[in-house]
């Protein structure tokens, strides 16, 4: 049985990323009907009751390495987790999560992500790195496409895809 993680901005109360999550968890199991989605989240109680989903809190390193430990995928986004005008610590988690996942030998895709603006030079640097070492990656916009070719992101290729929510 297919086992993935989804991690993004979940259980915080946004609508717009619940959204995202809901078209996640729902696409997903439409192309594989007995697939195991793990979330991380701001809070796992009320994800995992409204989703049908376990859930593991997102800031807990030990839950987030047992989830990791037990999954075949991870799927980071969709939303615009790689900015960093809200705060300079989204970048750092949420490649920090993705890093994780490919050093436990995790596939890692990047999954209908806005992207940028990106100013500070060390999370520039943090997105090219990663971006290179993820297996796929898609974005839902030609800016964030541009953004991610800016800083020298080139393999995998990057895919122009429609927001998650578009499925709903």
């Amino acid at each position: 049985m297919p086992k993935v993680v989804l991690s993004g901005y979940f259980g915080f109360g946004n609508a717009g990323d619940e959204a995202i999550l809901a078209a996640e968890v729902a696409a997903l199991r439409q192309l594989i009907p007995q697939v195991e989605i793990t979330v991380l989240s701001g809070n796992p109680r009320k994800t995992a009751a409204t989703y049908n989903v376990e859930a593991e809190p997102r800031g807990n390193l030990w839950a987030l390495c047992r989830a990791l430990r037990r999954a075949d995928l991870l799927i980071s986004g969709g939303g615009s987790l790689l900015q960093d005008i809200t705060s300079n610590r989204s970048i750092p988690y949420y490649l920090g999560v993705m890093a994780l996942a490919k050093l436990m030998g995790k596939k890692v895709m990047l999954y209908g992500n806005g992207v940028g603006p990106i100013r500070n030079p060390f999370n520039r640097l943090l997105v090219r790195w990663l971006g290179n070492w993820v297996d796929l990656i898609t974005v839902r916009d030609e800016g964030s496409k541009r953004v991610l070719q800016k800083l020298g992101v080139s393999r995998p290729p990057i895919v122009l895809t429609a927001d998650a929510v578009f499925s709903l």
